[in-house]
């Protein structure tokens, strides 16, 4: 999952111990706890929170769009949800229950036998052997990768500076 400006524009101002700053919007909120799946961490409790506290009132489409190839995660993530709180199941729209089991159903009759192992992408610790004894590929490391050439390159004509804090309007 990647981090770009619109998770700043999109963050809500507050008031956090007597500082104004900005959270994360719930969407990214949730999206940003989508990979913590780990043995020692688990933040699907948080999903389905994030889910029940707001009622279900959330951008699915931005949610969507921000999983992009992941929406497995998502549809993993609302199933939770929906063993937790089965009485509110509709905060979770229709519309979105039939998109993701939609693809899920078509996946799974249709399943893409050179798709790629990704494991390491949940957890690199538990999924280590995959990469180190049965050789699938690392794709975490892969992905790792690329991310740092991509954000080590300055939009062309544009300077990298520091910028002080401002304060957030309420």
């Amino acid at each position: 999952m990647s981090v770009d400006t619109s998770w700043i524009e999109r963050a809500r101002p507050t008031n956090v111990l007597g500082v104004q700053s900005r959270v994360l919007a719930p969407e990214e909120l949730l999206a940003s706890k989508l990979f913590v799946v780990r043995r020692e961490r688990f933040d699907g409790a948080d999903i389905a929170h994030i889910v029940f506290a707001t009622h279900g009132n959330l951008d699915w489409y931005r949610i969507l769009a921000l999983v992009g190839e992941h929406w497995e995660l998502l549809l993993w993530a609302l199933i939770l949800f929906r063993y937790v709180y089965p009485a509110h199941t509709n905060y979770v729209p229709q519309f979105l229950w039939r998109d993701l089991l939609g693809r899920f159903s078509e996946r799974v009759q249709l399943p893409n036998t050179g798709g790629d192992f990704r494991g390491g992408l949940i957890d690199d610790a538990t999924f280590a052997i995959d990469v180190e004894e049965w050789g699938f590929e690392d794709i975490l490391s892969e992905h790792r990768a690329r991310r740092a050439r991509i954000e080590h390159v300055p939009e062309p004509g544009r300077k990298l500076q520091m910028v002080a804090p401002r304060k957030v309007a309420e």
